[in-house]
């Protein structure tokens, strides 16, 4: 466990002094301080909008922060050819993997943390502007919907992790973890869609391609089921089966992705 925390230490250093970040967080900041100046024109909407925007910023921000950052710190040492370096200390490939998916977690959890602060302070100041407008609100509701953003890119980045096991190539990597995470936001409503009555009646595809799409439905990432926007925005009680149901849903997910990872990364030989 030492040398998977040493590699995770590493990996967290190495993502702090990336450059991205700093354009990545400045771009957050605009986006809570735009929500500040806007936040008047939408009047009885103050509140939900607020709440919105925010939550739509740490979004952004944490799918660019995976994109190109974790990406990056998962390519480095592969690109690099310094693979062989790291993995001729006491650690297996296996440890590799779990060392570089929690480095990035850290680093992560840590960016997105000071981003909430922000948030936090965002949504006050425009609470103790607009008091009549957030009659709704509730700083549960809004730390919850926070919480699951990172948890929603943790899975993201068990998808990278996995990918980067299989290709040598960092664009590959980004192309089929930036296609699952599209499916992932998507798939719910086209398998809702699918099984209405609405699509039964006209037929619209066959009924071997709609068993296609439900089986796959399984095997990809559901993201809407960490989305808790709606909740936070109107106020909106969030049920504790609800919360742990989530969160074990994505425990499993990148239980099983780093697993896989692991076993396919393991058997992998490097030129």
């Amino acid at each position: 466990m030492k040398s998977v925390f040493a590699l995770a230490a590493i990996t967290f250093k190495e993502g702090i002094r990336n450059r991205s970040l700093f354009g990545i967080a400045l771009l957050a900041l605009f986006l809570f301080g735009l929500n500040i100046t806007v936040a008047g024109f939408f009047m009885r909407d103050i509140g939900k909008v607020t709440v919105d925007m925010n939550l739509s910023a740490l979004s952004f921000a944490g799918l660019l922060l995976v994109f190109f950052v974790g990406i990056n710190l998962m390519a480095k040492d592969i690109d690099r050819k310094t693979i062989h370096l790291v993995l001729s200390k006491p650690i297996s490939r296996a440890q590799y993997i779990w060392g570089k998916y929690l480095g990035i977690q850290f680093f992560l959890s840590a960016s997105l943390a000071l981003l909430f602060v922000f948030s936090c302070m965002t949504v006050a100041l425009l609470l103790s502007l607009y008091p009549n407008y957030f009659v709704g609100f509730s700083w549960y509701q809004f730390i919850v919907a926070c919480f699951f953003v990172l948890v929603k890119f943790s899975v993201l980045t068990a998808i990278v992790v996995f990918f980067s096991s299989i290709t040598t190539s960092s664009l590959i990597t980004l192309i089929f973890s930036l296609g699952s995470y599209i499916a992932g936001v998507t798939i719910e409503e086209v398998v809702f869609y699918l099984k209405s009555e609405f699509a039964a009646q006209e037929k619209i595809i066959s009924e071997s391609l709609r068993n296609f799409i439900d089986i796959i439905s399984y095997l990809l990432p559901n993201f809407s089921v960490f989305d808790f926007t709606l909740e936070a925005a109107h106020g909106l009680a969030i049920s504790a089966d609800r919360v742990l149901l989530s969160l074990s849903y994505g425990a499993i997910y990148v239980c099983i992705l780093l697993l896989l990872a692991s076993f396919i990364f393991s058997r992998r030989e490097f030129n």
